[in-house]
């Protein structure tokens, strides 16, 4: 469940700290810029309702496994990123992702743990810790890397992997 939790904001929340820099580097305008914070709060709430339709169809560990696949897609795609709209789309993606995530952590917990009231509020800690981590280490990510905001803003696809992989033996038992 933390681990899971942890991917609902880092790739909303690193961009912050970089985002004059990611600018300057892709040339981009103030509209563009604001793109990268917008889009993924609008597809959260848009992909959300997708979220219902996967489950049905995949079963919560499995939709949440698609979820964490867009995540990962997407912030590690932001590595080989060079034009304004191929970030643009990595933000649209990521957006998607965590959108369905949301409301299927909340299912995971309630299937596998319907009597432990307490995970929703590592459910809640935990996204809040993703994103003030993202958005703390940002900074310090791209200095230690070479001034590279490609790695500052890709490195956050390895929670998903990390997740995916915690997720993988509810998949095999589930089939």
């Amino acid at each position: 469940i933390i681990a899971l939790s942890l991917n609902l904001r880092p790739a909303i929340t690193s961009v912050g700290p970089l985002l004059s820099i990611i600018k300057n580097d892709l040339t981009m305008g103030n509209v563009s810029a604001s793109l990268l914070t917008t889009f993924p709060v609008f597809f959260m709430g848009a992909a959300s309702i997708f979220s219902i339709y996967l489950s049905r169809k995949l079963q919560v560990e499995g939709a949440l496994m698609i979820a964490l696949s867009f995540i990962f897609i997407a912030l590690s795609s932001r590595l080989f990123v060079s034009t304004s709209f191929g970030l643009i789309v990595t933000t649209l993606l990521a957006g998607i992702g965590i959108g369905i995530s949301g409301p299927l952590i909340i299912g995971l917990i309630k299937k596998y743990y319907p009597n432990e009231s307490m995970l929703m509020s590592f459910y809640s800690c935990s996204m809040v810790a993703g994103a003030a981590i993202a958005s703390t280490f940002a900074f310090p990510i791209y200095e230690k890397f070479d001034s590279s905001w490609h790695i500052a803003l890709s490195c956050w696809g390895l929670l998903a992997l990390l997740a995916a992989i915690l997720l993988l033996p509810t998949l095999v038992t589930n089939k």
